[in-house]
């Protein structure tokens, strides 16, 4: 028997190369010491519910987002018997008293993902493993894209996996304009929230959200791509080819800047829960499938502290 007691506690992993097996659970893992006990934590959460709890596929749970990702995971103290206590069954009287101990026990996560995305998902659209295979209620990819030949191109390449760098991963580009993104914007994402459910209806899932946005907010130049440390070429893009906010295209543009837009793309059933963190649902994202669950865009706009840090 077990019982929570304590002030939880959030424990921060920032972006770190990770030889993880996507066909393995997190207790199977090889070389597993060798794995920062965060992330492990984070997908035994992740597990629990997205697998066990959803039946989503083992090998879908973990992508290549992982190990460019901020991940954060909260823990409980709980406080558990090993052993009962044990009475003389001639007296009653207790020959050897129960022992009890006390470990924090992960609860909840939730990731960051840094620019550059994929493409918004097609409305409508069915999605597996990252991969678009279907349409679901025939939706198409929108108004807006039809008026930007470019995002439209973009729109059309949403899932097919074309667009990536040589290391696999999205490439700078513009996107279908939605309600809450002009299609150029650099957006962080937050997402693979996640919290046991034996610990919901506690607010749980809102202070990860908080803590991981206000995080962010506090460090605004965090994933910003640095020319110096990376040339233009190896982050996906040309030099020119995109920008800032609103400066996406023009000639002698600079790499991208975050300015304070969030987004996730969250289930149905949690859109509440972003909303109460001051998530809006983007009307003009539509709704897609995802391993057989339904969501919605939403976005934030949070305004980033002048001074956070540079890397």
């Amino acid at each position: 028997m077990a019982s929570s007691s304590g002030t939880p506690f959030i424990s921060l992993l920032e972006p770190t190369p990770l030889a993880w097996d996507k066909t393995l659970p997190p207790g199977s893992q090889p070389n597993l010491d060798a794995i920062p006990r965060t992330f492990v934590d984070a997908m035994t959460v992740r597990t629990e519910v997205f697998v066990r709890e959803q039946g989503i596929p083992q090998e879908n749970e973990f992508d290549a987002d992982d190990a460019r990702s901020a991940h954060w995971v909260l823990y409980a103290s709980v406080h558990q018997t090993v052993s009962p206590a044990v009475a003389d069954p001639a007296t009653g009287d207790v020959v050897r008293p129960r022992r009890s101990e006390t470990r924090s026990v992960p609860i909840g996560t939730v990731r960051l993902v840094p620019f550059p995305h994929p493409p918004h998902p097609r409305p409508g659209g069915v999605y597996v493993d990252g991969e678009l295979v279907g349409s679901a209620d025939g939706g198409g990819d929108g108004q807006d894209s039809q008026r930007d030949p470019a995002a439209a191109a973009a729109a059309a390449a949403a899932g097919s996996g074309a667009s990536t760098t040589s290391a696999g991963l999205p490439s700078f580009q513009p996107d279908r304009r939605t309600t809450y993104h002009d299609g150029r914007e650099p957006y962080v994402k937050i997402g693979r929230l996640a919290v046991l459910k034996s610990f919901r209806g506690r607010g749980i899932a809102a202070q990860l959200i908080r803590t991981a946005v206000d995080w962010m907010r506090k460090h605004p130049r965090y994933f910003d791509p640095s020319p110096s440390k990376a040339g233009f070429e190896r982050l996906g893009m040309e030099e020119g080819s995109a920008s800032s906010a609103g400066g996406a295209g023009e000639v002698g543009g600079q790499p991208p800047r975050w300015e304070g837009l969030v987004c996730c793309h969250a289930q149905e059933t949690v859109v509440k829960v972003y909303e109460k963190c001051g998530f809006k649902v983007d009307e003009g994202m539509g709704r897609w499938m995802e391993e057989g669950i339904w969501h919605v865009g939403m976005f934030l706009r949070v305004e980033v502290e002048k001074d956070g840090l540079d890397v």
